[in-house]
């Protein structure tokens, strides 16, 4: 039913200015949210202005040019380190260990051992190397041959040595491994993380929950069948709870115990486009920045990961469980992603998934040079006057704040069009502005960059449905604040 009683004559104002519930398409685009978009790629929510969309960062070269794909990111004790499938790098590219065989699964841990003082470790199921100065590395010795590995209280946990098995050192000794220290499944473990109190060890089905403070106390305590791990890279510890990519898309689990399967709830469209064939080589991270998860995955025959899909815990929606964003372009084209804490401030790193690519930085206005294109598009909307409402729209207001000159694309879908109706390409101006101490307007404005506009359209048109589609192709990081729509009722 509609919101508002409909006459001949009544005017309506139809005002479109909070979009960050995020991407709906597990429902058609006239059950879409009031908040929610039926498309969204390369766009974010902007978490230092409440109701606006912002485009997605770029990259910005890091590292010299590598000749692998790069297969990790890790923040260490004695350094910060990327991995091609046989080195390991600094951040600048330069190599300090290039002992490894071809291995696109590492993992790494930071341990601080009695004798060997605070070490990171490196495993990939054939090489077990550490390392306390970031710079000279040696075997681990008598460590299992793991593929998966945490560090916990005062214990190192490995696994994927034996299908099936997770082991744990002494306290404080990386390199002695009491053989009962073991527990052993009925499936096969798939990757494992610190949660919590305790080690998550993920395997195809589900997932055992271990707690302990002695070597000889240990025990499982818990755990879940209901949605296995695919790929340890995948597994994201955050203030929000534990996030890992499944069979099924992505899971949640707010407080170790309950599990949700959030992705196909809201994006199923999105998952049924990608490759489950690839599912184990999906990485993810979370930003503390802006508090949100993202996960590099595959779409259908790829042989890259071209897809990125953000999860924004905190970005409340109709149903109270945040808000999905997807990202295409060259910066999604990585084959590992970390976080590394610089100056105290959390840095977000991606690595190529080419042979001929860089370490880059997720930071900058484009992919590398290459301006990024945001496109969204609405919910097909009856301006709360009901569908068989007849209206004429008398005015089209989008509202941008953008940074430079550039040039935007605004467009509407009439009653049921599959298609664009009429599209606008708007040149915008920055407009000019105040600053301290000079009583005109003039070019120099208080702030970084130049913002505006405010642009209004006209656009005599009969409608019962509208939706509305912004696009983007500029080298500069657009805002989206809002649409507004306003005309009168024809008949009811």
């Amino acid at each position: 039913m509609p919101s508002t009683i409909a006459r001949m004559g009544t005017p309506y104002a139809s005002q479109i200015v909070n979009l960050r519930g995020g991407l709906n398409n597990a429902v058609n685009d006239e059950m879409v949210g009031s908040n929610e978009l039926s498309e969204v790629v390369n766009f974010v929510p902007d978490t230092q202005d409440s109701g606006i969309l912002i485009k997605r960062l770029g990259i910005t070269q890091k590292s010299s040019q590598q000749s692998e794909s790069i297969t990790s990111v890790f923040d260490g004790y004695a350094g910060d380190y990327f991995t091609t499938k046989t080195t390991i790098r600094n951040l600048a590219g330069t190599a300090v260990d290039s002992s490894l065989t071809s291995k696109t699964d590492p993992d790494w841990a930071r341990f601080d051992d009695d004798s060997l003082g605070k070490i990171d470790i490196f495993v990939n199921g054939a090489e077990e190397r550490r390392s306390s100065d970031g710079t000279s590395w040696a075997n681990v010795s008598n460590m299992p041959n793991a593929k998966f590995i945490v560090s916990y209280n005062r214990f190192l946990f490995v696994a994927g040595h034996d299908a099936s098995k997770v082991r744990w050192s002494d306290p404080e000794d990386a390199e002695t491994w009491d053989t009962d220290n073991e527990f052993v499944f009925d499936e096969d473990v798939t990757g494992m993380a610190v949660f919590r109190g305790g080690v998550y060890v993920f395997t195809e089905f589900g997932f055992h929950v271990i707690q302990g403070y002695g070597e000889k106390t240990m025990q499982i305590v818990g755990g879940s069948q209901e949605a296995g791990c695919t790929s340890h890279r995948s597994i994201v510890s955050s203030p929000y709870g534990l996030f890992w990519w499944s069979a099924n898309g992505m899971m949640w689990s707010p407080d170790g115990v309950r599990v949700v399967n959030i992705s196909r709830r809201k994006i199923p469209g999105t998952l049924n486009l990608l490759d489950s064939t690839q599912n184990s080589l999906v990485h993810g991270i979370y930003n503390p920045l802006i508090e949100s998860v993202s996960m590099w995955v595959f779409n259908t025959d790829s042989t890259t990961q071209d897809r990125r899909i953000d999860y924004f815990p905190g970005e409340v929606g109709e149903d109270q469980m945040g808000s999905f964003w997807v990202h295409t372009g060259a910066g999604i084209q990585m084959g590992a992603s970390g976080i590394i804490l610089e100056s105290g401030k959390p840095v977000w790193y991606v690595g190529s998934a080419g042979t001929s690519g860089y370490l880059y930085e997720q930071k900058g206005d484009t992919d590398d040079g290459t301006p990024i294109e945001g496109i969204m598009e609405t919910r097909r909307e009856t301006a709360e006057l009901g569908m068989h409402t007849l209206k004429r729209t008398k005015q089209l207001t989008p509202q941008f704040i953008l940074t430079g000159t550039t040039t935007a694309t605004y467009g509407v879908y009439i009653d049921n069009d599959a298609t664009l109706r009429k599209t606008w390409d708007i040149t915008v101006n920055p407009i000019e502005g105040f600053v301290l101490d000079v009583d005109a307007l003039g070019a120099g404005r208080l702030g970084a960059g130049s913002e505006g506009f405010d642009k209004s359209l006209y656009y005599n048109v009969r409608w019962r449905k509208i939706k509305h589609r912004i696009s983007d192709t500029s080298a500069f990081r657009t805002r989206v604040r809002g649409i507004i729509n306003e005309g009168t009722v024809l008949s009811a």
